[in-house]
């Protein structure tokens, strides 16, 4: 083999570079300007939602739930996240409910909260949480909140879900024929129970 000149040598380590180069922006046009980190979208508001101007989407004399879902704040698009800014007047419970498709983590704001969690085997654990603790219910199991306290409950609850799905006692109680639960819990009294055919969310 003929020995190399120094401008072949030269011109060899100019192409492999070109070749390096080009392959390298070809790379970085297909990841995208940040060369595959996330990015937030241009606008920095669109990243920021606030509870404060948004008018809830459940309001009783009881408590309000305001809702940032996929519906209202776009950016939880492709993400399995909600969060709901929910407050509950003192002694007053959120329905025994359940969501079917979606984690849920309880922050206390303000107050003290009384979580009921019923597990899949029927037992029931009650956790008393208040500012700087959380409580976890595990997706699809029935749960309740109740405001054990003397001033209003504050809380931040978020969901594994960008649109939580929420299915209430009320609403699977008017949706029954009431024989199937005075034969399941062997009462009668039932029989002439009033059945709401909406969800009753907070009760008294």
């Amino acid at each position: 083999m003929p020995d190399l000149t120094r401008r072949q040598v030269v011109a060899a380590g100019a192409a492999g570079a070109a070749l390096v180069t080009s392959g390298g922006i070809a790379l970085a046009e297909e990841l995208g300007p940040s060369g595959g980190a996330p990015t937030l979208p241009p606008d920095p508001t669109t990243a920021k939602f606030d509870f404060a101007g948004l008018e809830p989407q459940v309001d009783t004399e009881w408590g309000t739930a305001a809702e940032a879902t996929v519906k209202n704040f776009p950016i939880l698009e492709g993400s399995d996240a909600a969060v709901f800014h929910f407050t509950l007047k003192p002694g007053r419970l959120r329905e025994p409910h359940w969501h079917p498709n979606a984690w849920e983590v309880d922050v206390p704001i303000e107050g003290t909260a009384e979580v009921g969690i019923v597990n899949p085997d029927g037992t029931t654990q009650i956790v008393t949480i208040e500012r700087g603790q959380v409580a976890f219910i595990p997706q699809a199991w029935a749960h309740f909140i109740r405001n054990p306290g003397k001033t209003e409950l504050k809380m931040m609850l978020t969901f594994g879900n960008n649109q939580p799905d929420d299915v209430g006692l009320s609403t699977m109680f008017g949706g029954m024929p009431t024989d199937t639960f005075t034969e399941t819990f062997g009462v009668q009294n039932l029989n002439g129970a009033t059945k709401s055919k909406t969800t009753s969310f907070f009760v008294p």
